[in-house]
């Protein structure tokens, strides 16, 4: 690693419905053989989508497992093959209820730096009946980088965002974004991004999901500099997303354009209507 740089991999790849073998094995390969073929890539960290192992199922109880199971100990295996980071979600037992929608942090030595539990449920979708919500933001370091992942749907929640806002470099969005509302997915992430001066990279999914392949999900992962500037790693494509994060970049732009000092805390900010009101 050269200090102040990280090289980052989106791995946008199609997943097996509720088969964790054939995605370990899928995922694994994909990434040794591009990194075999793109040798002058050496991925600092290497990002994985939601529930990369399963898919995004509703049957968390039956799948859930247990810290250092199979998905942990396979991001292990990849972590030490790579000599990467790398942050993947999973479906993991909570012995106190529901299952966590989880994404793990793993080093190359094997060690986990952190599992960041998905604070918001897609309760469109019913995802609260199945899972419990996470009560916390981690965040973690890695080359001078300060990083924070989050989950899926809770890009759409800005507040959590901006209780990290300007001690976070990175972002890390893990996603699995169906295609009726990717152009939200797209708006939301570059809006991260800006409001917040900092990288936000989000990895999505393709393919089909569910028991009957009902829901298509067509990638668009996203890596967004502070400025908004992005680069997509494209529609309906296997592929892993390269990018470059300099931190020098991010100080840079914060001190040629100091938005973050501006703000207020909502707490002091009165909220009311208008005694003028027109009666209608």
């Amino acid at each position: 690693m050269n200090p102040g740089e990280l090289n980052v991999a989106l791995v946008q790849c199609d997943l097996s419905w509720e088969n964790q073998e054939a995605n370990y094995d899928h995922v694994r390969n994909l990434i040794l053989s591009t990194l075999d073929k793109k040798k002058e890539e050496k991925p600092d960290l290497i990002l994985l989508p939601e529930t990369f192992a399963t898919g995004f199922t509703m049957r968390s109880e039956r799948i859930a497992e247990p810290d250092g199971g199979p998905t942990e100990t396979f991001l292990k295996k990849i972590a030490e093959e790579t000599g990467a980071y790398i942050c993947a979600g999973w479906i993991r037992k909570n012995p106190e209820g529901k299952p966590f929608n989880t994404v793990s942090v793993v080093k190359p030595d094997g060690n986990i730096v952190l599992r960041y539990s998905k604070i918001h449920p897609f309760t469109f979708g019913g995802e609260d009946r199945h899972y419990s919500s996470g009560s916390e933001i981690i965040s973690y370091d890695l080359n001078g980088f300060r990083i924070t992942p989050f989950i899926c749907y809770d890009i759409r929640f800005p507040e959590i965002f901006r209780r990290v806002a300007g001690e976070t470099d990175i972002f890390t969005i893990h996603a699995n974004w169906p295609i009726p509302r990717i152009h939200h997915w797209e708006l939301i992430l570059k809006t991260r991004a800006v409001e917040n001066q900092a990288y936000v990279f989000g990895v999505n999914r393709i393919g089909l999901a569910g028991y009957n392949k009902s829901v298509h999900h067509n990638g668009h992962s996203l890596a967004v500099a502070p400025n908004g500037e992005f680069t997509d790693a494209g529609e309906e494509l296997e592929t892993i997303l390269f990018y470059k994060a300099e931190k020098k970049s991010i100080l840079e732009y914060r001190e040629t354009f100091p938005v973050l000092r501006d703000r207020k805390d909502p707490k002091t900010i009165q909220v009311r209507s208008s005694e003028h009101s027109s009666q209608i």
